[in-house]
């Protein structure tokens, strides 16, 4: 019986610059190599390139070993020297949020502040949401949208525009929420008013057995918390509109997942086309023993994504290696 090797997805292709498929036996030895085939990249220069990353969780105080203020930083260098229009990330940029500890009224401002001090330091812009944790105590984030905007230039939820293609940013309200009936309401129309442009979508949360659930261990979908009926208007709304790609984070599951899921970094089986992001700084692997996802404070991983006329290439990068993921190179038709 041939071995059939699942790791795989249709979409899957390989990195820039791979030139054949090596098979190699049991023992490590190579036999031989084969044609790329269909996993071959595209062979023009892209429209334009865009960073991607999520759940940086800067601290408020002191320095902590998921290191999230230096990887932010390499994460923007290589950016830049790749050419990048600008970064996107999906949420929890900090630890803490905007609430204000009782002990320290000024350590969560820290975060926001460090932020922005590494957002200056570069050439490209950052444009990026209010994920759970920038709301972590619970007090709305609607209570601070002023420091929000000074410490961010941005506003809970916006959109940018590049080249004909409309990005669409949605930040939490609160740690429970996805995002308010507001926020909803301007997306389907915002989506309606855009049906002729390619759309990009960035919210936080992963759905539940969607990207972002590998092997369904993390059980700590926001979505759960803002219930089934805004979850089904949510999908609903993406399912009309075809020419939608939803990006998310939040369970920090690094590429290599799609070894356990096929759904862990790219899915259409809830009807739309769905990518999950994982942590920039604290990303977490699968102990298929124990069913747990334990973090490994030392990886950092995240996209380049490459934009093409009637695609777009997501380019799995880990940051402390500098090489491309295999399993997180993907060409979404678009």
């Amino acid at each position: 019986m041939p071995y059939v090797y699942r790791h795989f997805i249709p979409e899957n292709i390989a990195p820039a610059g791979a030139q054949s498929i090596a098979v190699y036996d049991a023992a490590g030895k190579k036999v031989c190599a084969i044609p790329l085939g269909g996993l071959t990249p595209p062979n023009k220069e892209p429209l334009y390139s865009f960073g991607l990353i999520s759940d940086m969780h800067i601290y408020p105080i002191a320095a902590v070993a998921w290191t999230p203020e230096v990887k932010f930083n390499n994460a923007l260098t290589f950016f830049e020297s790749k050419g990048c229009v600008f970064c996107a990330h999906c949420g929890d940029f900090s630890q803490s949020g905007l609430y204000l500890n009782a002990g320290d009224t000024n350590a969560d401002l820290r975060q926001f502040a460090k932020y922005k001090e590494i957002c200056d330091s570069h050439s490209i812009p950052v444009y990026g949401i209010c994920g759970n944790h920038e709301s972590i105590m619970g007090v709305p984030i609607t209570n601070n949208l002023a420091e929000l905007k000074t410490y961010t230039g941005t506003d809970l939820y916006y959109t940018v525009e590049q080249n004909n293609d409309l990005f669409i940013f949605i930040g939490q309200p609160t740690y429970n929420k996805v995002m308010g009936d507001d926020a909803l309401q301007w997306l389907s129309d915002t989506l309606a008013d855009n049906q002729s442009k390619r759309c990009f979508v960035f919210i936080h949360s992963y759905i539940e057995e969607d990207s972002g659930d590998a092997v369904d261990y993390r059980e700590n979908s926001i979505f759960d918390s803002w219930g089934v009926i805004k979850t089904n208007a949510f999908m609903d709304v993406m399912r009309q509109h075809p020419n939608v790609i939803l990006f998310h984070g939040h369970s920090h599951m690094v590429f290599e997942c799609q070894e356990y899921d096929k759904n862990a970094n790219y899915t259409e089986r809830n009807g739309f086309k769905s990518v999950h992001v994982p942590s920039l700084a604290r990303p977490r692997v699968i102990n298929l023993t124990a069913g747990t996802t334990p973090e490994d404070d030392s990886g950092s991983q995240g996209y380049i994504v490459d934009v093409y006329d009637n695609c777009i290439v997501l380019n799995g990068w880990d940051f402390v290696n500098n090489k491309y993921v295999p399993l997180g190179v993907y060409k979404i038709a678009t």
